[in-house]
Order: C-alpha cells, then sequence, then structure tokens
C-alpha cells in the first residue's frame, strides 16, 4: 500500500509537470503542449520554441522511450528488490538513442528555469529524471554505435550490458552525439547526469526515506552506484564496472 501511494502521488506531481494548472506558469506556454505529450506526439513538443521547459523535457524523454511515468514505475518496481542500485528494470524498457541530443536541451532549458527557481519540486524533480533518462540513453547510444548486435530498441540485455561494459572499459575516451553535429565523452554526460541528481533529488520533495528517493540516490550515489567506487567524480571504470556488474550482473 505504501508504494502505491508513493506512485500515485509521484504520478499527481508529473501530471502538474506536464499539464500546469496555472495559466499564467510557464507550463501553460502552450496550451498544446498536454495534448501532443498525452498523444505521444513528442516532436510537436520538441518543435515548439514556446513550449515550457518541463513540457519539453517530457517530450524528450518520451522519444528516448523513458517517459515520466514509465520511468517512476520502473523504479517503483526496483524499490520491492534488495538491490537498489540495479537499474535493470529502467534497461529493460526500449530506448531510442537518436533521442539524447534532445535531453540534453531538456536539461539545459530546466537548468535554466532552476537557476530562476532553485526549490521548485516540479523543476527539480523533472531534472532528476531527465538525467536518469540521459544516462541510460547515452549507454544505449554508445552500444548502438559500436557493439555488434546491440539493439536498444527492446531494452539492454544482461548480456548487451555485459559487451557494452568491456567496450567502455576498453574505450574509455568514447564520445556520443550530444546534437548538431557535437560530440561529448560518455564520461561526461553520465558524470554530469550523476551530479544533477545530486543536486536535484534533495529539492524534490518525494522525502528523505521513500522508496524512490532510495533507488534513485542508491542508483548514482556511493559504492556500486554509477560512480560504482563512491568517490571523486565518475569515470569511465566507474561506468564500465556499474554496466558489467550492476546492469550485466
Amino acid at each position: 500500500m505504501k508504494k502505491q501511494i508513493l506512485v500515485l502521488c509521484v504520478l499527481a506531481l508529473l501530471f502538474a509537470v506536464g499539464c500546469g494548472e496555472d495559466k499564467g506558469s510557464a507550463g501553460a506556454k502552450n496550451l498544446d503542449s498536454s495534448n501532443n505529450l498525452d498523444s505521444g506526439n513528442y516532436m510537436a513538443v520538441l518543435n515548439d520554441p514556446n513550449a515550457a521547459a518541463t513540457d519539453y523535457a517530457t517530450a524528450a524523454m518520451g522519444l528516448a522511450g523513458l517517459d515520466p511515468i514509465d520511468l517512476v514505475k520502473a523504479m517503483n518496481d526496483i524499490s520491492t528488490t534488495a538491490t537498489k542500485n540495479d537499474l535493470n528494470q529502467v534497461a529493460a524498457l526500449p530506448i531510442n538513442p537518436d533521442a539524447l541530443p534532445y535531453l540534453q536541451l531538456a536539461k539545459a532549458k530546466l537548468g535554466a528555469e532552476l537557476a530562476l527557481n532553485p526549490i521548485d519540486p516540479n523543476l527539480n524533480f523533472q531534472m532528476t529524471l531527465t538525467s536518469i533518462t540521459s544516462t541510460m540513453t547515452s549507454l544505449a547510444q554508445v552500444g548502438k554505435n559500436n557493439v555488434s548486435g546491440f539493439d536498444p530498441s527492446n531494452g539492454i540485455s544482461t548480456t548487451e550490458a555485459n559487451a557494452l561494459g568491456t567496450y567502455i572499459a576498453n574505450n574509455p575516451s568514447v564520445t556520443v552525439n550530444t546534437g548538431a553535429g557535437i560530440t561529448d565523452t560518455l564520461v561526461n554526460v553520465v558524470s554530469g547526469d550523476v551530479t544533477n541528481v545530486d543536486n536535484t533529488l534533495p529539492n524534490a520533495n518525494l522525502g528523505a526515506g521513500s522508496d524512490l528517493n532510495t533507488v534513485l540516490t542508491q542508483a548514482t550515489q556511493g559504492p556500486q552506484s554509477l560512480n560504482y567506487d563512491g568517490t571523486g567524480s565518475v569515470t569511465s571504470t566507474d561506468i564500465s564496472n556499474y554496466v558489467k556488474n550492476v546492469l550485466g550482473q
């Protein structure tokens, strides 16, 4: 019952993020956004210069295959397991690597809004979810572009995760396409995502002891997380170890 109540509360928060009740809020800049998000017409929102940052981020996540509701449901399933750093439930969802550039822009838009409203729970929670999606999508892009037989359209299997982790270990400077012909290293993208979660999760109003907060924290912070050694910044070795030993198992 506790987990069901948590999911309902989170989904209510996500509804507020995507729809925006206040007509003077950023979420009401485009009255069509909520309808487009509901119908899965993500590109309409992503191509709308007036789309609110939260709507844009929701659309980018949807295009990636990890829309906020599915992502929260997957992480709620993780919360029922003994190991709460294991994002396999998330990795099992279909992932579209081509959405990565939109996710990077979404994070930039959310960052600009957070600079003006640093403790807004909707913005903080959306940045947390968008950053987790960015990490999973960047891993999927590296796998699709470099690992034979890797197909993230049906999720990342444990076999694919093992192969991906080995590839990252052997190619620590591997890059991803972050948009308009621009590339960045996988390490920089994932490191930035982990930092985002660390900075925004406390202001997402999930409750320090909530199951969802625990999953997000253990998957990104401390030993055996994406920062696998639990010290310093995220490195290619950290990412490789996490992918092989946690997602790959």
